[in-house]
C-alpha cells in the first residue's frame, strides 16, 4: 500500500446503479456496452482524455445502493456526452494498492478496505463516498485500488 497526495481529478464515463446481489450482471453489462457501442472512443475525442480506465463508485443509499462509473480521465471543462456523468474528485490523500490481472476485484477491495488499510493506522474517508478502480492499460490488464484515507 502506498499513499497518495492528488489534485482534483475529472472522470468522465457512463453508469449503472446496483448492489450486491446485481453487481456482477449489472457491472459486466456496462462494460459490455461501453466497448461494444463505442462510447470508449468517443470519450477519448473529449480535451485532456488521458490513458487508462476508472471504475469508480459511490453509495447512493446507505451501503445497500450504489453506483458504478466505467469512464476515463477528462479535463474539468470537458463537455460530457449524452446520458455520461461526469464526476469531480476533490482533492485528498489516497491509500492505493496494485494488484495483478485476473486478482478477483470484488476480493480485492474487501481485503483492501478492511484489512490492509486499517493494518496500516489508516481508516476509509467515508464521507468524501468517492473509490476507484484504475486499469493503466485496459480493462483486463493489472489494476489498483484507490480509497480516500484519513488517519485511522
Amino acid at each position: 500500500m502506498k499513499l497518495v497526495e492528488r489534485g482534483a481529478l475529472h472522470v468522465c464515463g457512463w453508469n449503472v446503479e446496483t448492489t450486491a446481489e446485481n453487481n456482477d450482471r449489472d457491472i459486466a453489462a456496462l462494460f459490455d456496452d461501453f466497448f461494444r457501442s463505442g462510447k470508449d472512443a468517443v470519450l477519448r475525442g473529449l480535451p485532456g482524455s488521458q490513458p487508462g480506465y476508472f471504475g469508480l463508485s459511490w453509495y447512493t443509499h446507505g451501503h445497500d445502493r450504489y453506483c458504478y462509473l466505467l469512464g476515463i480521465e477528462v479535463d474539468a471543462d470537458a463537455t460530457p456526452p449524452d446520458g455520461s456523468v461526469l464526476k469531480t474528485l476533490e482533492p485528498t490523500r489516497w491509500a492505493v494498492a496494485r494488484y495483478e490481472a485476473g486478482k478477483d476485484v470484488l476480493k480485492a477491495w474487501t481485503e483492501f478496505y478492511f484489512t490492509d488499510i486499517p493494518h496500516e493506522g489508516f481508516a476509509p474517508n467515508d464521507p468524501y463516498n468517492l473509490y476507484f478502480e484504475y486499469y493503466p492499460e485496459d480493462v483486463h490488464s493489472d489494476f489498483e485500488l484507490w480509497v480516500p484515507v484519513v488517519t485511522g
